[in-house]
């Protein structure tokens, strides 16, 4: 598809973490962009509906904007909140979604594209991973996404449809002109996590030192948040050339296993950091394998975790905290007004 081709295409949850993303680079791509997300935020050049898609008006935003394609992101996505509250997720992400397929086949939309989750392949044996291995979920939150993907399959079958799910796990760091990033309160992923903690002097606590790796802690894939958007974009443009309905890994090629030694030690200024060790959360390993001819190429190409030397991987009100991943692999913690160095750390999902 031509750049210069200006296409109207909804997101759902644009508001959120790599929604927010997406629909930057949609703009930044001339496209005429619409975003329903009840949680309200101002981007550029992006048009918002502030509810969530169970609203009734969801159908009749559909048919007035008549989207050439939909990015769904709109999800509950914490994977021991699911656990607990698998009643919430179910809803939220299956039947939510469901709704939503049906406002788009009634409204003659012919492409979706599915943020999926690397969560699919549960406790998979098999690295790396690849897109032709059976899902297994093992989470209540991975099976939404396993069911999406099945309900996708059926409906590309059945109607004139198609569709992409892009499968990944871990995102990370932020815009490049830092003016969009993680901000949820509290976080569930682990980079704001370690910022946080240690920002506050707190203790970061490591789920599980029994996994089968080189210093028994979890093995993660981590992607930049800029390349997780560019593949969504990709994966549009790759249907509206024609591709077929497919699933796509998205990630940056290789893994990594959170050193407990290097988190154990160190340091923020003259206050000493510590990790301490947990029984391991019911979240698999992830090591997913890409698939060099998926629209795009490679995926995950941000230099392990970002293109140029900095990047902010999350602000507030009076510091921000940025991540380099160039030569040795450091945080750095800047609290305004002094910086301080932080040995690196790495890790999967607390």
């Amino acid at each position: 598809m031509s750049k210069d081709t200006q296409q109207t295409v909804l997101v759902t949850g644009g508001s959120g973490f790599v929604g927010g993303m997406v629909c930057r680079l949609l703009v930044q791509a001339g496209h005429n962009v619409i975003n329903i997300d009840r949680r309200k935020k101002v981007i550029e050049g992006v048009t918002q509906y502030p509810f969530d898609i169970d609203n009734n008006q969801l159908k009749g935003v559909i048919a007035l904007t008549k989207p050439d394609a939909v990015i769904h992101f709109a999800a509950d996505h914490e994977v021991g909140r699911s656990v607990l509250e698998p009643h919430v997720f179910y809803k939220n992400n299956v039947a939510n979604t469901i709704d939503l397929l049906n406002a788009c086949i009634d409204a003659d939309v012919k492409n979706f594209i599915f943020s999926s989750s690397s969560s699919v392949y549960g406790d998979t044996l098999v690295f790396p991973t690849t897109e032709d291995l059976p899902m297994a979920p093992v989470s209540p939150y991975g099976r939404t996404k396993a069911m999406i993907e099945t309900l996708l399959k059926d409906y590309a079958s059945a109607y004139d449809f198609n569709f992409t799910s892009l499968r990944y796990f871990n995102a990370a760091g932020a815009d490049p002109e830092g003016t969009h990033g993680y901000v949820q309160d509290p976080a569930s992923h682990l980079i704001p996590i370690i910022c946080r903690k240690a920002l506050d002097k707190e203790v970061l606590v490591i789920n599980g030192n029994d996994y089968n790796t080189v210093d028994g802690t979890c093995q993660r894939d981590y992607t930049h948040v800029f390349d997780i958007a560019t593949a969504h974009l990709s994966a549009m443009n790759y249907l509206f050339d024609g591709g077929k309905s497919t699933s796509f890994n998205i990630g940056a090629g290789d893994s990594v296993v959170l050193g407990t030694e290097d988190v154990r030690d160190h340091r923020l200024g003259a206050a000493s950091q510590r990790a301490v060790l947990r029984p391991r959360s019911p979240v698999a390993h992830t090591h997913l394998q890409l698939n060099l001819a998926a629209p795009g190429g490679r995926f995950g190409n941000q230099g392990d975790l970002i293109l140029s030397p900095w990047h902010c991987c999350m602000c507030g009100a009076d510091w921000k905290v940025v991540i380099r991943l160039t030569g040795s692999p450091i945080f750095m913690i800047s609290a305004i007004p002094t910086l301080e160095f932080i040995p690196r750390v790495f890790g999967g999902e607390l």
